[in-house]
């Protein structure tokens, strides 16, 4: 993709923030991140510093900083910023200016979600169609310019692209992965596929058509010389779903050997009150969103912890470490689950995994611990593809 002007969307729950400039800052201490007329850095700058930072995330994608990230507004929490500083980098390295102006822009980029050590995208509720709502009036008013989103996993997901080809555009907007910031960039990279043309089985009608193609081709592109000369060519990253063959069974839906539930403070009452006891906590199933992955839970206010509790009888839960640091020592419910509930300090975007153990009684009567049930029920000894991760976001 040749260098080109991009307007970067910074979709959040307030409205859109627009990154209005990009670039190296020897004299910094450490990167930062401002808002257009102030000095000061934004709460999140520390987070942004370290995703800059010299042998961090973004060093795959740009040289290490001190870098000046200058948006159009400012907001004071959360992580989805992440996807589209990273995107920013990425684009800027390769040579893209950015522009704040709607009406300048080649391409919109809108892109939102948080990312880990890899650049990979973390999936979750991102509140996305609350974002697209609220992007409308800037998204009409770039309405010349391409548009290319990324939206990443999440309970949202489905209907937001379905949003974003309900828009009425003059172009279709182009679907970059979610999976990942190095396969977004890339696709951006890549050019349009070229259709193939029929051939003709008759030699005089197969000259007869180059012969019309070349010349409506030519008349074609004096027409739009001058007004799509310049925009970029975006690759569309979705795929054509492919219909499974008739004779295929379908896969069984995956059974997860461990039950999880939210514990959540009920109408009147507060987390404080759930975690020391005064309030019986609302429970709600947390379902697998693929065999080894639950579907992320959103850390909104109400949400106090977790609860775990082997799906059979005869196990043990094993919670992770990045849980256990941010909760309160586990306490036993009635129903002999385990609930971690979260620290006041410790309500944070975090991955972790859980898995059920069974210990097994040597010849002496001394225990073996390490058996692990996987999500078919059956047990190895630590056996990986026991381990289901589950993220808390923002």
């Amino acid at each position: 993709m040749s260098p080109i002007s991009i307007l970067i969307v910074v979709p959040t729950t307030g409205g859109p923030v627009v990154v209005r400039s990009l670039k190296a800052r020897p004299g910094l201490p450490a990167s930062a991140a401002f808002a257009a007329g102030d000095y000061r850095p934004l709460p999140w700058s520390g987070d942004y510093a370290r995703l800059a930072a010299g042998g961090g995330p973004l060093s795959r994608l740009a040289e290490a900083g001190p870098y000046e990230l200058r948006l159009s507004g400012s907001f004071d929490a959360g992580r989805s910023w992440e996807v589209p500083v990273c995107l920013a980098h990425g684009l800027v390295a390769q040579g893209h200016t950015l522009t704040s102006e709607p009406e300048a822009a080649d391409l919109v980029l809108w892109a939102t979600g948080a990312v880990d050590l890899d650049l990979a995208v973390l999936p979750g509720d991102y509140a996305l169609l609350d974002k697209i709502a609220r992007s409308r009036a800037l998204l009409d008013a770039a309405e010349r310019a391409e548009l290319a989103v990324l939206l990443p996993g999440g309970p949202e997901r489905a209907e937001a692209e379905r949003a974003f080809r309900a828009l009425g555009r003059t172009r279709p907007p182009v679907f970059l992965p979610g999976t990942d910031v190095p396969g977004a960039l890339a696709a951006l990279a890549r050019p349009a596929p070229v259709p193939a043309v029929r051939r003709l089985p008759l030699l005089p009608l197969a000259l007869a058509a180059v012969s019309i193609a070349a010349t409506f081709v030519a008349g074609f592109a004096l027409l739009r010389a001058h007004t799509a000369a310049d925009r970029p060519v975006v690759a569309d990253a979705t795929s054509a779903a492919v219909a499974p063959h008739p004779d295929t069974a379908p896969a069984p839906e995956p059974v997860s050997p461990v039950v999880v539930e939210e514990l959540a403070a009920p109408a009147g009452s507060s987390c404080r009150r759930v975690a020391f006891g005064a309030d019986p906590p609302a429970r709600r199933p947390v379902p697998l969103e693929s065999p080894d992955r639950l579907r992320p839970s959103r850390l909104a206010p109400e949400l106090c912890g977790l609860a775990f509790r082997p799906a059979a009888p005869g196990g043990r839960v094993a919670v992770g470490p990045e849980l256990a640091a941010a909760a309160l020592p586990p306490t036993r419910l009635t129903d002999g689950a385990e609930a971690y509930f979260l620290r006041e300090n410790g309500r944070r975007n975090l991955v972790y995994a859980v898995q059920v153990v069974r210990d097994q009684v040597g010849p002496s009567g001394s225990t073996i611990p390490g058996h692990v049930v996987d999500n078919q029920g059956a047990t190895s000894v630590r056996n990986p593809g026991g381990r289901i991760t589950h993220a808390l976001v923002p």
